[in-house]
């Protein structure tokens, strides 16, 4: 590839950079005050350039640097994102202004090499790191002089410095050793960032560590989508689908990694074709985004060239953790269709030819969302400025596995869309007094007026970080106090320790503790206060047979649902949307999605396996067979092999989610009986109860919550009542249902002798609930002992906290059933 010329809008933006450099030079040439010239650098030298992935700020950057070399004497320093793109931006640099010279950073490192227009590529780990490479670049030796003599040279020979940031997000901003080598060992006189993700806060992050001024995004020059696509650089726009289902079930079984791919390869092949019906020699380039390697990326190769049969040689995975000189070729090579990579990798590598992608895994920041956008946002070079390029050419496609991307991209487009067309300041906001004897550098921003004499007002203030009461500088405006540390109390009070011992102190127990402890010993004995109290039933839930999965499985009727055993797709809806046209409505088209074959194993063996009281391999050997019966008995084919069928069984669960469980309800219920028991004649207690009038024990239980007791209060008041009792949980007197669930225990708070009520003895069973549990616990409403009848559930309503409310249980929702009252319990 030859030059490129800058286009009108990339020359514009060149103009300025150039124009802005040439106005510090000319205040730089002023200035004689060492001190005013570094308030002038940091100030003045960097200016930042934000614009989309694929603008063209490489080749912006490029012709500034070439065009300023001849106008001022620059020794320059152009930091790549990563080491493996250097090479491949030095030619770059090479291709665009031969009249640069690029100079290896390893070997070219004399005095000899300097002049102006001489530059290095090199990044942050090269120079700011404390590895083996940095350690040699910042020692002198055999390979030449060490960096920091270097720039120390090209000053003494009257050059300048000059750096450049690509991608300036990348590592700088977080690197200590990179803002010190910055700022004290280049120190540079003209700075060039460029990013597509330019961050305030990284910006004030700079600004803080290194000293040099950026400014906000109003002082920035910026470069927006628009401008790109007018100028044939950019698609009009990216358009993203992802994939929902109104059923929850199925949507856990299906695998959204295969679903994206196999509709971004569609999208691929159909966008193939449309290029080459326009005659157009261009083999489009799918991009599969995985999130990390090893596994991942060989699953993504092995889906792509089997099921959605792409050969073998136009698939290929580059597993580095960097975008390095092989990545960028196989992005451009016409006969790779495809190209999977790991999601480390969405910043460094131009794929001009890639119109789709699918993201397999998914990122909420809007960061990462440019850097992935900007993949599929280039035009290639044969496509640029036709004007009959069809309408589905014009934008890229990205296909989500996971939901949660489209936060990350949507805030990318928001981050796009917000940029505002603005060229650098060609004047910088430093102004330049000079008197008889000295000079002044200030700032001024737009409205304000410069200072003629300005003065500096000294402030003695106290260090945090230094020795106590030594007095060092701060900004002026701020004041520190110096607060001494506090002597280590333990050391205030030996002599009262002491003074404790001498009077008798001891670490044994005193008499008093012993005390104490006898009563702590002692046990209150409740008896029964009711007479004629009648036995109590309760339900009994027996150990399983042996046999129980044999009997279980009775149980089971496969005969209905035997047509769900071919039932492996699930419709999906693929909503469309427009990445940058937010007020655009959605498109959304059904699909068909295979539901995946290692989700329907794990889902069915939850269903399965759910019951802590069966023996798992017994039962699915006995389920296997029962099934295997109910298809010979339907008339069905048998499945080829045990794999099979045990799949088509598999698949049946998973479509039939309660077969097992109401089988298990059934089964349980069929063993569950009713049996009589007493209350203890006595209730024993480690401490002095309160006294109540109706409690069957005469007490209040110590184990009430507010409510409950609340409640029982209102019971041992109550003239309609009998007596009640506090019904334990799992104890031998407690009063159990299990029938209403699958054989899980429901113990009611209390059990409440209710004068006038027909059923059960006249006793009523009571659960009472908080509103936290009512809706979680809503089951418990709907609850039927044979002895007993209706289980009441009674709480606090939602709206009234004061007033206590009877609930009932509706057609599966738990109803208010209005206030209250004991009378109300006579009546199921």
């Amino acid at each position: 590839m030859s030059r490129i010329d800058p286009l009108p809008f990339q020359e514009r933006h060149i103009t300025a950079l150039v124009t802005r450099f040439q106005n510090l030079r000319d205040d730089y040439d002023r200035l004689t005050n060492p001190q005013a010239l570094c308030t002038l650098r940091q100030q003045s030298a960097a200016i930042l350039l934000q614009a989309p992935t694929g603008i063209g700020k490489t080749l912006i950057a490029t012709e500034t640097v070439a065009r300023f070399s001849a106008l001022d004497e620059v020794v320059w320093f152009w930091f790549a994102p990563y080491a493996t793109l250097i090479d491949q931006a030095a030619a770059s640099l090479q291709r665009q202004a031969p009249q640069l010279k690029i100079l290896n950073i390893a070997h070219q490192r004399t005095p000899d090499e300097l002049a102006s227009g001489a530059l290095f590529v090199i990044t942050w780990q090269t120079v700011a790191t404390k590895t083996k490479e940095s350690r040699l670049a910042r020692t002198t030796g055999d390979a030449g002089l060490s960096v920091d003599e270097l720039v120390a040279q090209a000053r003494a020979l009257g050059l300048r410095i000059g750096v450049v940031v690509d991608e300036a997000h990348h590592g700088f901003v977080k690197a200590k050793e990179a803002h010190r080598f910055f700022a004290d060992v280049l120190a540079p006189d003209y700075v060039l960032m460029m990013t597509a993700t330019p961050r305030d806060t990284d910006v004030a992050s700079f600004t803080d560590k290194t000293g040099y001024q950026v400014g906000d995004a109003a002082d920035w020059a910026s470069i927006t989508r628009h401008e790109g696509h007018q100028a044939g650089l950019l698609k009009l726009g990216v358009k993203t689908a992802q994939f929902l289902t109104g059923n929850n079930d199925d949507a856990a079984l299906v695998n959204f990694e295969e679903v994206a791919m196999s509709e971004c390869a569609a999208m691929h092949r159909h966008l193939k074709g449309v290029l080459a019906q326009h005659g157009v020699a261009l083999t489009p380039l799918m991009l599969v985004q995985v999130p990390n390697g090893g596994a991942a990326l060989n699953q993504a190769r092995d889906y792509l060239t089997g099921p959605l049969k792409f050969p073998a040689s136009a698939v290929k995975v580059h597993a580095a953790e960097e975008p390095d000189p092989n990545l960028q070729a196989l992005a451009q090579d016409p006969t790779v269709e495809v190209l999977v990579f790991k999601m480390a990798i969405a910043m460094g590598f131009d794929a001009p030819r890639a119109f789709t992608l699918a993201a397999l895994r998914g990122t909420r920041d809007a960061n990462f969302g440019i850097q992935v956008v900007g993949r599929i946002m280039r035009v290639h070079p044969l496509l640029q400025r036709r004007p009959d390029t069809p309408p589905v050419l014009d934008h890229g496609y990205v296909f989500l596995a996971n939901r949660a991307a489209q936060e990350g991209l949507t805030g990318a487009a928001a981050a796009i869309n917000k940029l505002q067309a603005h060229t650098a300041n060609t004047t910088p906001e430093t102004v330049i007094t000079f008197t008889d004897d000295s000079s002044f550098v200030q700032v001024v921003k737009p409205g304000q007026t410069a200072v003629i004499f300005p003065t500096e007002l000294p402030v003695a203030v106290v260090s945090p970080e230094g020795t106590e009461g030594t007095p060092t500088a701060v900004p002026s405006g701020q004041t520190q106090t110096v607060v001494p540390l506090p002597q280590q109390t333990s050391a205030l009070f030996p002599e009262l320790a002491k003074t404790a011992l001498a009077h008798g102190a001891s670490a044994g127990p005193t008499a008093l503790v012993n005390a104490f402890k006898l009563d702590a010993q002692a046990q209150y004995s409740y008896p029964l206060k009711v007479q004629g109290l009648p036995a109590l039933v309760t339900e009994v839930l027996p150990a399983n047979p042996d046999d129980f999965e044999v009997q279980l499985v009775s149980f089971i009727d496969f005969s209905a649902v035997l047509v769900d055993r071919d039932r492996s797709k699930t419709k999906l809806v693929k909503r469309t949307v427009d990445l940058f046209e937010s007020a655009d409505a959605p498109d959304d088209v059904d699909i068909l999605a295979k539901m995946s074959a290692v989700g329907i194993a794990q889902r069915a063996r939850q269903i399965a396996f759910e019951y802590p009281d069966v023996d798992n391999r017994a039962f699915l050997r006995a389920l296997r067979q029962r099934f295997q019966g109910a298809l010979d008995a339907g008339g069905f084919d048998l499945p080829e092999s045990e794999e099979a069928l045990t799949q088509q069984l598999e698949l049946v669960l998973v479509r039939n989610p309660s077969l097992i469980r109401q089988a298990h309800k059934r089964c349980r219920a069929s063993q569950i009986h009713a049996r009589s028991h007493s209350l203890p004649p006595v209730q024993q207690s480690a401490q002095p109860l309160e006294k109540a009038r109706r409690n069957v024990y005469g007490i209040f239980p110590p184990d009430l919550s507010v409510e409950e007791r609340r409640f029982a209060e209102l019971l041992d008041t109550s003239p309609d009542v009998d007596w009640w009792h506090r019904n334990p949980v799992r104890q031998p007197e407690s009063v159990a249902l299990y029938r209403w669930s699958n054989g899980v225990g429901f113990f009611p708070d209390f059990l409440v002798a209710v004068k006038g009520r027909k059923v059960g003895d006249g006793v009523a069973l009571v659960e009472f609930k908080g509103p936290h549990l009512q809706q979680y616990d809503k089951e418990k409403a709907g609850a039927v002992h044979p002895h007993y009848g209706r289980a009441f559930m009674v709480g606090v309503g939602a709206k009234d906290k004061q007033a206590l409310r009877l609930f009932r249980l509706v057609e599966g929702d738990l109803e208010d059933d209005g206030l209250f009252e004991v009378g109300r319990l006579r009546h199921d």
